[in-house]
């Protein structure tokens, strides 16, 4: 069985990004989407666009760009001179694993507290691949019973060795410059051929619509438009099940994996 879960990243970053989440969930193939909530106006944003995919959003753990939710003082290996996450992987110091722990345990309860029960975790620029981070990832998931993101062998292993549910395979090639809906079917069934028909894969997307907020925080813009046009392409989901492909959320990965 060919498995495809289609996640958007970033949901609640800009509400350009949100609306366009939300429709690309509504009216095209993504199937999933996770949420930042240490980023600034993330609260209000989710409170207006959340109610309108529910069972849909899972955590978008973060290492970079906003702010905290623990107190700085709890979590200083993690921060810039200003008290702020670094915008980029390049820009971060040595995160101390104990305190990634500790904020990340917060950013869950950041979300719970705005009314959302995440269906699965993943980061916000993969910072999870990172080794420091692995070990809080790994914990937070089994600890809450949540499938996870996978990514590179290691990562998958570690997952699997924690009895974390995850993805057989996480896609990230459909990305930048390029986007066709050609290229989208190609990369889906280049993954299956990689686990050698069969299996459950994950194609991450980062959809949007490009306000004036998302320039000011991310260098990916116009290319989010571009891949919501093409995610809610006419026929595409009935293209992806002539290729035999059935597209579910990770709530029914969780489900699939629940004792």
């Amino acid at each position: 069985m060919k498995r495809l879960i289609v996640n958007a990243d970033d949901f609640g970053l800009t509400d350009g990004v949100s609306a366009g989440i939300v429709e690309a969930i509504r009216g095209g193939i993504v199937t999933g989407t996770t949420a930042m909530v240490a980023v600034p106006g993330a609260g209000p944003r989710l409170a207006r666009w959340a109610p309108a995919i529910p069972g849909r959003i899972g955590l978008h753990l973060q290492l970079t760009g906003g702010r905290p939710c623990r107190a700085a003082g709890d979590v200083p290996s993690l921060l810039d001179i200003e008290g702020r996450f670094p915008r980029s992987r390049k820009e971060m110091g040595r995160p101390d694993a104990a305190e990634v722990g500790l904020e990340w345990r917060a950013q869950l309860a950041r979300l719970r507290q705005w009314g959302m029960e995440p269906t699965h975790l993943d980061s916000h620029h993969h910072v999870h691949h990172l080794r420091p981070a692995f070990a809080a990832f790994a914990a937070l998931a089994k600890a809450e019973g949540l499938p996870a993101r996978p990514g590179p062998l290691p990562v998958a292993h570690g997952l699997r060795a924690a009895g974390v549910p995850h993805p057989d395979c996480l896609d990230t090639s459909w990305y930048g410059g390029g986007l066709s809906v050609d290229g989208l079917l190609q990369a889906v069934s280049d993954a299956f051929v990689r686990l050698g028909g069969s299996g459950t894969v994950e194609l991450m997307c980062h959809p949007g619509h490009a306000d004036a907020a998302l320039a000011a925080v991310s260098s990916y813009v116009g290319e989010r438009e571009r891949e919501l046009a093409l995610l809610c392409a006419d026929g595409l989901a009935e293209r992806l099940a002539a290729q035999g492909v059935q597209l579910i959320s990770y709530a029914e990965l969780g489900q699939a994996h629940a004792p």
